[in-house]
């Protein structure tokens, strides 16, 4: 890999993680706001109704992902038509936005009537939540093209900057809330939507700037130039429709045997599952572009390098922020709830377990969408997602606690993890075996070690605050200690070694 590539995902890498910081900051508070604001029935009524909507938006994240893929494509070879792939999605998505109008004012609407179940009195707020998540998903279609465009420019540092405006937009929406005499939830639902359309606004402004000979409209005919997207986008659509039917899914079942106080508790620990896995999956993201257009060029021992590279990285950057959460999870909910719900714990911690596999596909996700041969993966996948529904719906019948249905998650991602590293191996003659050995061992030997700390630290007696944020403090260094020795092989540690005192330096 070349050093001007080192750089650009280094640098890249490094606005991903200052995003994450401070928006993670901003959105854990903000959540905690908008809890004690709501109180747990209304914020889990948002999650439900919310969750309608994002059964018929899965098209949304396929879709974004199949630009990406198009664009980066396109920009790995040469004399490549870039406004051709921009178009043709552009129009796509145009086509999209209103078949998902029609669905979600049909069907959706039929399902928030007859099907939701809400506390008394609540229909006129869940209508009003869910009519404002229509125009909101809408608006985020429009936009897709044009995130998509940033992502494939490796615009991280822009997509950084926004992200935490939005986030500090909320923060002081949701602080004035708490002054606001009115229907709070509607509130609420108006600032998530304020933040979307401000986002399409900057992405389509800022395009038009920067590469107004990209973006120009123009109509693009022919079957030929749409077929290659929509065949990718849709067997991807599969994949994508699969883990949101899984996941609302999952919440409309919850919600059908527990009520919506359960639905809140499950956002709770969906809330910790999105910010650790961000943790993460930011290296994940920003490599992407590099994976995908050196691909394409050509340079598959290059792209098949940083694929391994990412599938380690990904797990070690996660251990840093998993070992430290989990050795006083409790604690930390309290500090940021204050009251935490009943069975909050228990969600939280396997969350991080789904984490943990969930990030051991580092790298081949973006392979797999370079290499354009999608059908067998996304098929075997979305059969396993899609298994946990009934599966779940059958183990509720028995009795068993809500809390069960992500123990199904976790298995199926397991074997999802197993199907693409077959796949991978017999399809595109990609050695999967170097790549469990390189991106799993160093990763589970940092682990080992951790667990032998976390066991021990079980025995202690420990009560005060100040006691238990020692030890949290302690946990992050230690864990950071081990990435570094034992994650790290000794040229890596090398290099970031004098990457730090050229920082330095230059201080």
């Amino acid at each position: 890999m070349s050093l001007s590539s080192n750089r650009r995902i280094a640098l890249n890498t490094i606005y991903m993680y200052v995003r994450l910081f401070v928006t993670a900051a901003i959105g854990l508070y903000t959540s905690r706001v908008v809890l004690l604001v709501l109180g747990i029935s209304d914020y889990g009524l948002f999650n439900i109704v919310g969750g309608v909507i994002a059964l018929f938006t899965f098209i949304t994240g396929s879709l974004g992902i199949s630009t990406s893929r198009f664009l980066n494509a396109e920009m790995g070879r040469a004399n490549g038509d870039v406004n051709r792939i921009f178009n043709i999605n552009l129009l796509l998505h145009l086509s999209y936005a209103v078949f998902f109008l029609l669905l979600a004012e049909t069907i959706g609407l039929w399902y928030v009537y007859h099907q939701l179940v809400f506390p008394e009195g609540r229909l006129n707020d869940a209508l009003f939540v869910y009519q404002i998540s229509i125009f909101t998903c809408c608006i985020g279609l429009f936009s897709t093209p044009y995130s998509s465009l940033f992502v494939a420019k490796e615009k991280f540092g822009f997509q950084a900057t926004l992200d935490i405006v939005n986030s500090l937009i909320r923060l002081f929406c949701v602080i004035a809330l708490q002054k606001y005499s009115g229907n709070s939830l509607r509130a609420y639902t108006m600032i998530m939507s304020l933040t979307t359309v401000n986002s399409f606004v900057v992405y389509y402004y800022f395009a038009h700037k920067k590469w107004s000979d990209i973006v120009r409209f123009r109509l693009v005919h022919g079957w030929s130039n749409y077929k290659p997207v929509i065949s990718f986008g849709s067997w991807n659509l599969l994949t994508t429709s699969s883990i949101m039917m899984r996941n609302t899914g999952s919440d409309l079942i919850v919600n059908s045997f527990f009520g919506t106080a359960i639905n809140g508790v499950f956002a709770i620990g969906k809330i910790v599952f999105t910010q650790i896995t961000s943790f993460s999956q930011n290296f994940d993201g920003v490599s992407a572009p590099q994976i995908i257009q050196n691909y394409n060029s050509g340079d598959k021992d290059r792209c098949y390098y940083i694929v391994n590279k990412v599938g380690r990285f990904d797990l070690l950057l996660f251990e840093v922020a998993l070992f430290p959460i989990w050795i006083e999870l409790e604690f930390l909910l309290n500090l940021w709830l204050k009251t935490v719900p009943s069975g909050v714990v228990i969600l939280c911690k396997l969350n991080l377990i789904m984490t943990s596999v969930a990030l051991s596909c580092g790298g081949l996700i973006p392979l797999i969408n370079a290499s354009g041969k999608v059908k067998y993966f996304d098929a075997a996948t979305s059969i396993c997602y899609l298994l946990c529904l009934p599966l779940g719906y059958m183990m509720f019948l028995m009795g068993l606690p809500s809390y069960t249905i992500l123990v199904l998650f976790i298995i199926a991602d397991i074997f999802v993890r197993i199907i693409h590293l077959v796949l991978l191996s017999r399809i595109l003659g990609f050695n999967s075996i170097r790549y469990v050995r390189e991106a799993y061992s160093r990763p589970i030997v940092v682990a080992f070690f951790m667990c032998v700390f976390l066991f021990a630290y079980s025995y202690l007696d420990v009560h005060t605050a100040f006691c238990r944020i020692v030890a949290i403090c302690c946990s992050f260094l230690l864990s950071s200690l081990c990435v570094f020795f034992l994650g790290l092989t000794a040229s890596e540690r090398l290099k970031f070694c004098k990457m730090v005192q050229s920082r330095f330096r230059t201080t």
